[in-house]
């Protein structure tokens, strides 16, 4: 497991928030240790931005000395709005959120008679703040957008590049985590163009690893690849040892994407270094948790498990969850990899906990995906099928989340625009009625004038009545394109889990599934990823969904499941044609290797099918548990030699009970006779049935 890199929605972001051409170009490095020297007579931003770039290292000490500044700073002035600002997000930052939600309290307690724009940028600021608290450790990334988007509204208009840099570039952080990459890409390349405006190197330095970091998640690697390097050469001009050590992480991460493996190694070797001569412990942590991922992959366990160790008491004592997690998964999956499996899974369970206790329900999900790999070569079938399946549960939940959260939010918007046309019409009549009142006391003679501002005015109001009945059709048309574009996988074309549920809901309105369900994973995709990059693995998914179509009829529902994974619902077939068919999707998958440029990979599948209703009583089944049922033969067929399909045949399930008894143990029920697996083998042998495990 990989933490992301250490980009800041924080201190890291931006310097002080102070008026216009108030900051030099270039930054002051502070003096060796905790405290930062000034000259005699050194203007104070400069003393205040030497503190922002100790603060990228060791925020306790240099907001500890922010706080001497703020104590002297006068009562609402444009410094001690800045003071409180930089301080407020190096809390933030260090995990502190008493001592940020402080600062914050102080900004948003500003007063209009300091002026109203010095009195909005005070409560952008406290904003800011309270955005950067909710996303640090991905606590709460939609609530921290949610208070970004206020500020950026509060914000007025004209303020200095430094000002507007640190919130484009935290926009820029909270979309990139929160998987929103066309949005981050925007950002971080307006917060690229701004910290170059600024001139502070470092700041252009992590502006470009930043970027660097959203078109690697974008897979986008030649030109992740020209921005970490454009970084790199940027911070060693600069001798910035915190922006280098950042850079090289990024560079790391960017150089793993590409399949080198030595560049990546050398890479976290340079971070960590340029980190402890920082005396950036944060960043350390994370280095040394990168770095165990690296090792694993490399398959030198013991040094992993040395570095994800070194790492965790680090994270324990900065409150950094997110690196605390890495460490105790990369120390789990060490173990397991080592055949020590008890321990190895208590530690990721600890890891899993954390995110499962911040809600944080889809970083559990990959936990679980990745233990069940770790699991699955370690010998430990039994265990892998468990974490694959819980992986599969919350995954499905994370969606419905997802889909409420999306569906909330899209009404939240209809109100919205309905409530500012209700505002519009009834202001509208408003007027209307001072403007009767105001015609009352003219003259006799003014009454056919008034009549006519009357018709004139019915006339307006008709005419808006109408403008909102085609304003309601147009939104109307808008959700349906919306609906339409959210149920469709941008990469394949394919329907995605949200036109699954659609159709589901179409067929069955008791959400039971009729018909023949094949899920289909395909193998070692991230050995693909791992060997030719991400763009390569784009290309063999859109390969295999084209196969799928050619392969399947018009009327079969093909779905891109997540990642992968493909589910496919047809008609209910008879037993023999269902064989055929999932004969067919593996021959079709690994007929011909997938071309790509002048890479040529080869591509097989794993398949777990069955139909439905199911057994010999034919019970009816919730598409949820449908789906549950064919995973588990799906995750049997990998760990039994993949490039094959298991088909599932129920002999005796009476209830949902049995039925659930059975997917959680589908090997044990193949023992016992309460089911029949089909076995068909990619490479042409003939089918089975086994009755045994």
């Amino acid at each position: 497991m990989k933490h992301r890199p250490p980009r800041r929605a924080g201190a890291v972001l931006a310097a002080a928030l102070l008026l216009p051409g108030a900051l030099p170009a270039q930054p002051v490095a502070p003096a060796p240790g905790p405290a930062v020297q000034a000259a005699p007579g050194a203007e104070l931003p400069d003393r205040l931005l030497a503190l922002e770039t100790l603060g990228r290292a060791q925020p306790a000490p240099a907001s500890q000395q922010l706080q001497a500044l703020l104590d002297a700073s006068p009562a609402f002035s444009d410094l001690r709005l800045a003071l409180l600002t930089v301080q407020g997000l190096m809390w933030a930052e260090a995990a502190q959120g008493d001592a940020a939600e402080r600062s914050a309290v102080q900004l948003d307690a500003w007063p209009e008679s300091a002026g109203p724009a010095r009195a909005a940028r005070a409560a952008a600021a406290a904003l800011l703040i309270r955005a950067s608290l909710a996303a640090h450790g991905g606590h709460d990334l939609q609530r921290a957008d949610q208070l970004l988007q206020q500020g950026l509204q509060a914000l007025p208009a004209g303020v200095p590049d430094l000002e507007r840099y640190r919130f484009v570039a935290a926009h820029g952080f909270i979309k990139d985590r929160a998987g929103q990459l066309e949005a981050a890409v925007r950002l971080n390349h307006e917060a690229l163009a701004l910290a170059d405006r600024i001139g502070t190197p470092w700041r252009r330095a992590e502006a470009r690893s930043a970027l660097a970091y959203s078109y690697f998640g974008a897979s986008q690697l030649e030109r992740a690849r020209t921005l970490s390097d454009e970084a790199l050469a940027v911070a060693t001009a600069a001798g910035d040892a915190v922006a280098l050590g950042r850079a090289h992480n990024t560079a790391g991460i960017v150089l793993d994407g590409l399949g080198d493996r030595e560049g990546d190694r050398r890479s976290f070797e340079l971070a960590i270094s340029h980190a402890r001569r920082a005396g950036a412990k944060r960043d350390e942590a994370r280095y040394l948790a990168n770095s165990a991922d690296f090792y694993l992959k490399k398959g030198d366990y013991r040094t992993a498990l040395g570095h994800a160790q070194r790492a965790l008491p680090l994270a324990r004592e900065l409150r950094d969850p997110d690196t605390e997690l890495v460490s105790l998964a990369n120390i789990g999956f060490a173990h397991i990899a080592m055949q020590q499996l008890a321990p190895g899974k208590r530690f990721v369970a600890q890891a899993i906990a954390i995110d499962e206790q911040r809600g944080a329900w889809g970083g559990a999900a990959s936990t679980y995906l990745e233990l069940g790999t770790y699991l699955e070569k370690a010998g430990d079938l039994r265990g892998a099928v468990a974490a694959y399946h819980r992986h599969r549960k919350l995954a499905a939940g994370v969606l419905r989340v997802d889909q409420q959260k999306a569906i909330l939010a899209m009404q939240e918007q209809y109100d919205a625009e309905q409530r500012s046309r209700s505002l519009a019409l009834l202001q509208r009549e408003q007027d209307i009625k001072a403007e009767q009142l105001h015609r009352r006391d003219l003259q006799q003679r003014l009454w056919w004038l008034l009549a006519a501002a009357l018709v004139a005015s019915f006339g307006v109001l008709v005419a808006l009545q109408r403008r909102v009945r085609q304003a309601n059709r147009l939104l109307a048309r808008s959700n349906q394109v919306l609906r339409q574009h959210g149920e469709r996988d941008p990469l394949t074309g394919l329907a995605n889990r949200r036109g699954f549920q659609a159709a589901m809901q179409q067929r069955a309105a008791d959400g039971t599934l009729s018909g023949t369900l094949y899920l289909i994973d395909v193998d070692h995709f991230k050995r693909i990823n791992d060997r030719h990059g991400h763009a390569a693995g784009d290309a063999a998914l859109v390969e295999v969904a084209q196969r799928l179509r050619a392969t399947l009829r018009e009327d079969d529902l093909i779905v891109r499941w997540g990642g992968e994974e493909f589910l496919v619902v047809v008609q209910a077939l008879s037993p023999e044609r269902i064989d055929a068919l999932a004969r067919r999707m593996l021959g079709a998958l690994q007929a011909t290797p997938v071309q790509v440029e002048r890479q040529t990979i080869a591509v097989t599948a794993s398949i777990g099918f069955a139909t439905f209703p199911i057994g010999p009583g034919a019970l009816a089944v919730p598409w949820e548990r449908a789906v549950n049922l064919v995973d588990t033969a799906m995750y049997l067929a990998k760990t039994r030699g993949r490039n094959r399909a298991y088909g599932v045949r129920l002999r005796q399930a009476a209830n949902d009970a049995s039925l659930e008894a059975i997917t959680g143990a589908l090997e044990a029920a193949a023992d016992d006779g309460r089911v029949a697996l089909t076995l068909l083998r990619g490479d042409g042998g003939e089918p089975s049935v086994e009755q045994a495990a």
